[in-house]
């Protein structure tokens, strides 16, 4: 009898079950597609066990069942749990380590309670390699469940540079995905902060490898990150095709699945002021609209000394910025669904294996360990110095792209959302004005209790 179970045995399924092999537990695979099937078979481990069919892959599990399931979110869910409930017993537990809407994975979790089955959704970040060597996972659900898997799911998680591993229970309900939801929204936003400075980069004259050299040099300073370290190596790599670097002929439109725009949808809701994030996603709508013809911006001065330097300063409270405001949509999830997050280690489970890991993680568990209720990452000392020494790198860079027509979305918007959470005088009281004068919405006044309507129209 295997220990574990997973169904879909595409590269994430086939990596992820070959890691929990590699760590010494015992695994049957199962897919609806026969020759991903035969591709584990010819592995011919007798931990790694092929199954041709539901019936035989259930079968072949210990009790009570743990089954991980790696499939694409939305329908081919619960078509696979509509087949696997009437095999499994009270007790088992099921895992969907796909990227699954929160609230897809919240009506799944009550369904399954009721025939006392587990449901377990669990963000998966770290790609093909990840899955491989050690993804950072992030499991939500019954917690008591969890427990019971913790060993394996340990085991194959990333490791942090300390050795802890990068996996922890979130909370209760759908947590998981919506944590991953967020990691994905805080990852749009970096890798379009990026873009934007690379363009910058470009428009100032440097080549390829020269900025392959400034981002490589970038990662061994504050700029401890993954998406940093990768923008070196693709700004480096030569182009089979044709002459040059790759990422010239790469064409200039992204791509997206969809959990950036759940992000933004649960954002609105909940009314969290997720800026950069949002300018992130619609940076790729627009993408996908821009004209063609046009001439490229060029700067129309003498590039400063310090250019390079505060572009590395910008980028890196920009970071910052993405990650606070990530961190801040979680607190209000938590509050309003009453999940009780544990945000130390949510930035622990990020410190390696995902996307977004970086060395600043380590300051946010930090931050978050000394202050539990902080409502603003920015509040901690360490944002707080940090804001303070970038913010004039990030003024000069913002003015020198609007000198020379280089649009910045994410980088103004970081300017904007610090500008503003610690201005006490914005001036909505002007927008409240404007909604009672023409709906009599009332407001409230800084001068006394209560609530007010002026009757504006009334001759004087």
């Amino acid at each position: 009898m295997q220990q574990f179970g997973v169904v879909g045995l595409a590269v994430m399924g086939k990596n992820l079950a070959l890691n929990i092999r590699n760590h010494g537990f015992s695994v049957s695979g199962f897919s609806i597609d026969r020759p991903e099937v035969d591709a584990l078979a010819k592995y011919e481990d007798e931990k790694l066990v092929p199954t041709y069919t539901w019936q035989e892959f259930v079968a072949s599990l210990v009790k009570p069942r743990k089954i991980l399931i790696m499939i694409k979110a939305g329908k081919p869910v619960d078509l696979t749990l509509a087949q696997l409930k009437p095999l499994l017993d009270a007790g088992d537990i099921i895992i969907d380590g796909g990227n699954s809407n929160f609230h897809d994975t919240n009506r799944r979790v009550k369904a399954l309670a009721s025939a006392g089955i587990h449901f377990i959704g669990m963000g998966v970040s770290g790609g093909e390699e990840g899955a491989l060597n050690g993804p950072a996972l992030m499991p939500g659900g019954d917690e008591a469940a969890f427990k019971q898997v913790e060993p394996i799911l340990a085991a194959i998680a990333a490791k942090t540079p300390s050795g802890r591993p990068c996996v922890s229970y979130i909370g209760p309900e759908a947590s998981g995905h919506y944590v991953k939801m967020v990691h994905n929204g805080i990852e749009y936003a970096i890798m379009q902060e990026v873009s934007e400075v690379y363009d910058l980069l470009r428009v100032a004259g440097k080549s390829n490898q020269e900025m392959s050299k400034i981002f490589a040099n970038w990662y061994q300073g504050d700029l401890d990150a993954y998406l940093i370290e990768i923008t070196s190596k693709v700004l480096a790599q030569p182009d089979d095709l044709s002459s040059g670097e790759v990422i010239d002929r790469i064409l200039n439109v992204a791509s997206y699945k969809g959990t950036g725009n759940w992000m933004l949808e649960d954002g609105v809701a909940l009314g969290a002021p997720i800026s950069v994030i949002a300018e992130a996603v619609i940076g790729r709508f627009m993408s996908k609209q821009t004209q063609r013809s046009g001439q490229a911006p060029q700067l129309t001065s003498d590039v400063p000394a310090d250019f390079v330097r505060n572009l590395e300063k910008a980028l890196n409270l920009a970071q910052a910025v993405a990650y606070a405001q990530g961190f801040q949509q979680l607190t209000l999830a938590a509050n309003a669904y009453n999940w009780g997050l544990r945000y130390p280690a949510i930035a622990q489970n990020w410190e390696a294996g995902c996307i977004i890991r970086s060395g600043m993680l380590q300051e946010i568990e930090t931050a978050y360990a000394d202050q539990p209720k902080m409502g603003l990452l920015f509040e901690a000392p360490y944002f707080a110095q940090l804001m303070n020494t970038n913010l004039p790198a990030l003024k000069q860079v913002i003015a020198l792209a609007m000198s020379a027509g280089v649009p910045t979305p994410t980088l103004s918007a970081t300017l904007n959302y610090l500008e503003s959470i610690f201005n006490p005088k914005l001036p909505a009281n002007m927008i409240q004005g404007q909604r009672d004068y023409f709906g009599a919405h009332t407001y409230l006044r800084n001068d006394r209790e209560g609530t007010f309507h002026t009757e504006w129209y009334a001759e004087k």
